[in-house]
């Protein structure tokens, strides 16, 4: 497997396919982002950079359906997990309370027929939309959280949260520009890892978005106010 990597000048790992527990679907963001990471050639632009490249000099990125990060997204170079909110539609409550008992966040409580999301607890996996037998709750915004600057190793740490974005093409875009950016700006043999702790990637906040919501663009050091 280490071969192969080296060869492609990547990893890019996914979680199982035919999940149940998938927030979004990630097969096509998954060929998407191998023929993207192809065009750069991400092994030649290392070689300038990097002399000998060893397996850990090679970028690691994981797609997870869902929250739980079964692929493990938070120590990864980059990390990419689905999410999906829940909607509150006005079709009538069962009062079945399986989707109180179907969330491990203990974020959902019913009062009546009226169901109450605390949203600060609600991590966007969408157990609760798929035990609801009433349409009471349905999918809402639906898309992928991106994270940056996760690690094994000597000094382990977790992702940092970049934001989220809604399509397959903003995560690919996102993670290019980033990769890109490392080739043209990192210093000769400086790890990707390195280079991810100097800079800021957080998703630029659109002000039109729905709360919760991030739109794409990238943030470097000079640019932060």
């Amino acid at each position: 497997m280490q071969q192969n990597v080296q060869q492609n000048g990547f990893q890019l790992e996914h979680c199982r396919p035919n999940c149940p527990k998938s927030a979004c679907n990630w097969q096509n963001l998954y060929e998407t982002m191998v023929n993207k990471l192809n065009d750069i050639n991400l092994i030649q632009a290392l070689s300038q950079k990097i002399n000998p490249i060893h397996y850990h000099h090679i970028p690691k990125i994981s797609i997870s359906g869902c929250p739980n990060g079964c692929s493990q997204p938070d120590i990864k170079d980059f990390g990419i997990s689905g999410y999906v909110v829940p909607q509150i539609t006005q079709k009538q409550c069962a009062e079945c309370n399986a989707c109180v008992s179907a969330c491990l966040e203990k974020a959902i409580k019913r009062i009546n027929r009226e169901i109450i999301i605390n949203w600060s607890s609600c991590i966007s996996c969408g157990d609760c939309l798929r035990v609801c037998p009433t349409g009471t709750l349905s999918v809402g915004q639906q898309g992928w959280t991106i994270s940056y600057g996760g690690r094994v190793g000597r000094h382990p740490q977790f992702a940092k949260l970049a934001g989220q974005v809604k399509n397959d093409e903003e995560v690919v875009s996102w993670i290019s520009e980033a990769l890109q950016q490392y080739i043209a700006q990192g210093h000769q043999q400086e790890r990707l890892t390195h280079f991810l702790e100097s800079i800021d990637l957080a998703l630029k906040k659109n002000e039109n978005a729905q709360s919760g919501h991030v739109s794409t663009g990238l943030i470097s050091e000079d640019q932060k106010l």
